[in-house]
């Protein structure tokens, strides 16, 4: 097994588009190329054409082997600005050098054969791009998929492939919006099949034609590992199924190795734990090395478990490869466990993560089929009907193993050959007739990557290197995630649109050349980890328990301390929601982002007793921006993803000891996410849910309601409410605010207060005096109820006639709002703001054993405490 932190250090390359096709047949005899091509020596990458518009990101791209043409599709043309555009698909004519506008019958009258279609087109079609639009539009009584805009609305992510069956000359078959379209490439039309949609896996997954069962296989795509699945569309039926893999052994043993992750991710929250002084008084007495040693008995166990069992197949020769890691894992923990005894250090808790990596790769090496992943492409070796699929993006990872697809069986194997490319995704994959291998080129994952270009023989499962461009002028570029489109046309010539450019290559798999040899091979099943470590953080940090304790101590009344620490959460300053206060370990958890902020779906940990900042894991990055909202719920590895705003949406509950982020959970102990949804809860979504932490167990007041988590059954479970409808739980709006002396949850808007008894179920409404100077909301943002002094404090500041910031509070007593005389302090300075510092992505919790106020100041990089006295806060009743 090779590192699975793996150094690759070369260059950045290739593209901003998506996938390859599978040519699934050929002409006779090569198509005739362009001078500056055939003169070239062979994997060499030459310019074939350039041009000043018509650049595609994620377009369809295909050869068309029975048209002699490669096609693209859809695709985004523009991400704002609008820009001559060429028309919905096109055709490159390799002899001419010449994109070709692929008109339906009778539409091509009065437009250009080539390039830009009209000032008046690029218009309408940048104005689909728009907010809400869908990427379909009619020319004349032709159905066309359009090139998108910034909302992202025609990238294929790879959903495409061609089939030479069928029609004259072939079609193309595309999964876009939920729709699945065919495209017949000698008619120049798009149909629209009207076929039921996938449930699941829905992008970013890779198509490819099955000939001999008349099918397309898609494999890859979105969603947690419920969700993992090949799926495949038949043609004669018009239906898309799922597939199931792996006999009952095998997947018993896929399953217990997921339990096993899990044990080990426990291990390393604990570590991680400890060192953050981020514990419960239980926790900090368990014997981290004593779980080690349980651990590692149950990893040899587990690895004898395997070894009885009987197992046929590709299913045995991946049983012994997952042995060969647990008895790695094992022995590396045997050395990691004993040191866990005494003070834990960033180098112990790293040792631990990375024994966890390898379980991770035992996990998948008794995957019955590929598990999850994005931008991993898929190809079919026409002599021998097998699909081959490498690697792809994990989100939180880029991955390295190589899975083969029997047609005539129906069956996944995993290959582990001797060596294997790098670890990638957004490469190209395709089909060589002439050398009959596949041809992998370019990719990116996460650090630097060379112009390669590989083959794999799949009947001696065999990865050789043919090319290693590290000069960026020697062939197509791309970005640190984005994506290449490439194709193969007859005579193994291989095309790369980049951008406005055109490359070509002639791949000769029998004459590697000299630079060939300086291309990274790695052990199958590597990867290469999102470069966000959560060691880079433990390493950072200085624990002092003592001192932060005394700092806290020593804070002086109504005043608002920043505190020092040394490294603040990855992201933005600007993450559209709240902070989560964990009261058990005495600690934010800071999650949320989305919009045009950060996208990670890191959870951050500030240990208060610590006094420094950790994250959970190496975040999963969605591939796209969070602009508008995530393509999909969850990541592989069963993280929620940011959505647009995460606002209120989100909260600790002590009473499960987790994070309830809707109806899923975050474990702080394990600093993971939990794989099985809660039920219960119903809702519109994180911008019409607000949910808070109660003693009995969280609450979420929703457009559907007002819920509370059990944490016995581990079900939400609606609460009767009599009295006023409580109304949208807008995420702009509404703040709520649990009251221990009353039981009661204040939920307060812009013009009224509701109070909910929860002994009763009944609401009482109120509407108190508003001051002109609250703004809108009678409470913005956030507040927190101060049990001692019997008051809500507001977060947000509010400026008065004066033209002074004043802090204010909400009285229940009297349903008054009164000013509160709180100072701040940065680095023993005095501060006075000229505007509120506090915005929507800040957050204030309160800690009752501490009896101290914690605000996460994101919008400025800062965390600040207050102790409250409201003796001396010199409360004035607010009336301006």
């Amino acid at each position: 097994m090779s590192n699975t932190r793996l150094p690759i250090l070369v260059f950045s390359l290739l593209i901003s588009s998506l996938l390859t096709a599978s040519n699934c047949a050929h002409a006779e005899s090569p198509a005739p190329m362009p001078a500056a091509l055939s003169s070239a020596p062979a994997n060499t990458w030459v310019k074939v054409l350039e041009l000043k518009t018509g650049e595609r990101d994620q377009p369809v791209f295909v050869f068309a082997s029975k048209f002699g043409k490669f096609v693209a599709a859809a695709g985004n043309q523009a991400d704002c600005a609008i820009r001559p555009r060429h028309y919905d698909t096109e055709e490159f004519d390799l002899a001419q050098s010449k994109w070709i506008n692929a008109y339906p019958p009778g539409m091509e009258q009065g437009r250009p054969e080539s390039g830009p279609v009209s000032d008046e087109y690029t218009k309408q079609r940048s104005a689909q791009g728009g907010h809400g639009a869908e990427p379909f539009y009619k020319d004349g009584k032709y159905l066309r998929p359009g090139v998108g805009s910034q909302w992202n609305i025609a990238k294929t992510y790879g959903e495409y492939c061609y089939a030479a069956d069928g029609s004259k000359g072939g079609s193309i078959y595309a999964y876009l919006w939920n729709k699945t379209l065919q495209y017949d490439v000698a008619a120049r039309t798009w149909s629209d099949l009207n076929t039921p949609p996938r449930t699941q896996c829905r992008i970013w997954g890779s198509l490819c034609y099955d000939p001999l069962n008349k099918e397309v296989v898609h494999v890859g795509g979105d969603g947690g590992t419920a969700d993992t699945s090949t799926w495949v569309y038949s043609i004669d039926k018009n239906e898309w199924r799922k597939l199931e893999f792996g006999s009952p052994k095998f997947k018993e043993l896929f399953a217990k190795a997921h339990d096993l992750c899990w044990q080990t991710k426990t291990l390393v929250g604990r570590c991680a734990g400890r060192h953050a002084i981020a514990e419960t008084a239980a926790e900090s007495k368990v014997d981290l090395s004593a779980e080690a040693v349980k651990l590692t008995s149950s990893i040899e166990k587990f690895a004898s478990d395997i070894k009885a069992t009987e197992l046929a197949g590709s299913e045995k020769a991946a049983a012994q490869v997952a042995i060969t890691r647990l008895n790695l894992a094992a022995s590396a923990l045997k050395t990691a466990g004993a040191g866990l005894s005494s003070a834990i250090t960033p180098e112990k808790i790293g040792a631990t993560r990375a024994v966890r990596e390898t379980i991770e790769q035992v996990v998948d090496a008794l995957a019955p089929e590929p598990p999850g992943r994005a931008r991993s492409q898929a190809v079919l070796n026409p002599v021998s009907n097998k699909i081959v699929v490498f690697g792809g993006d994990g989100l939180d990872r880029v991955l390295s193993d190589t899975w083969v697809y029997d047609c005539k069986t129906r069956v996944w194997e995993q290959r582990f050959p001797a060596k294997v490319p790098s670890p990638r995704a957004g490469h190209i994959l395709s089909w060589l007739p002439g050398a009959k291998q596949v041809v992998l080129a370019g990719g990116y994952n996460r650090l630097t990557l060379p112009q390669e270009v590989w083959v794999y023989n799949v009947d001696s499962n065999e990865w050789k290197a043919v090319l290693n461009c590290l000069v960026p002028d020697n062939g197509p570029k791309i970005t640190n995630r984005g994506i290449q489109v490439g194709a193969v046309s007859d005579g193994d010539i291989l095309l790369c649109p980049n951008g406005t450019t055109v490359w070509g290559v002639k791949v000769d798999a029998a004459k590697p050349g000299a630079a060939s040899e300086g291309a990274v091979a790695v052990a199958p099943g590597s990867y290469v980890i999102n470069p966000i470590d959560p060691a880079t953080w433990e390493n950072a940090a200085h624990s002092d328990p003592a001192a932060a304790r005394k700092t806290l101590n020593d804070l002086p009344a109504n005043q608002w301390t920043a505190l020092k620490f040394p490294k603040y959460a990855p992201g933005s300053n600007n993450r559209w929601g709240t902070t989560a206060y964990d009261t058990d370990r005495h600690q934010f958890l800071f999650w949320g982002g989305g919009h045009s902020a950060s996208h990670e779906d890191d959870v951050d940990h500030f240990s208060v007793l610590g006094g420094f900042w950790t994250i959970g894991y190496t975040p999963d990055d969605p591939i796209e921006n969070v602009y508008a909202d995530q393509p999909t719920p969850l990541s592989f590895r069963d993280r929620c993803h940011v959505p647009v705003h995460a606002y209120r949406a989100y909260a600790y509950d002590q009473t499960a000891g987790r994070m309830f982020y809707l109806d899923r959970g975050y474990d702080p102990l394990v600093r993971d996410w939990v794989t099985a949804p809660t039920t219960g809860l119903e809702h519109l979504g994180p911008m019409h849910t607000h949910i808070k932490p109660t003693p009995a167990g969280a609450v979420a007041l929703s457009t559907k309601g007002f819920f509370r988590f059990n944490a016995k059954t581990i079900t939400w479970a609606k609460l009767p409410w009599n009295g006023p409808p409580p109304g949208d739980a807008w995420c702009d709006g509404v703040c709520m605010i649990y009251d221990s002396k009353r039981n009661c949850e204040w939920i307060t808007f812009d013009k009224e207060i509701l109070k909910y008894d929860f002994a009763s179920g009944n609401v009482e409404k109120q509407t108190p005096a508003k001051p002109a100077s609250l703004g809108q909301w009678l409470l913005p943002a956030e507040a927190v109820y101060l049990p001692d002094a019997d008051l809500i404090l507001a977060m947000t500041m509010i400026k008065l006639k004066d033209g002074q910031l004043h802090n204010y509070a909400f009285d229940p007593n009297d349903g008054k709002f009164y000013t509160v005389d709180l100072q701040y302090s940065d680095d023993g300075k005095p501060v006075a703001f000229k505007d509120s510092p506090f915005s929507w992505s800040d957050a204030m919790d309160y800690d009752p054993e501490l009896k101290l106020v914690f605000l996460n100041n994101s919008s400025s990089y800062k965390v600040w405490a207050l102790k409250f006295d409201r003796k001396s806060a010199k409360l004035t009743e607010l009336k301006e």
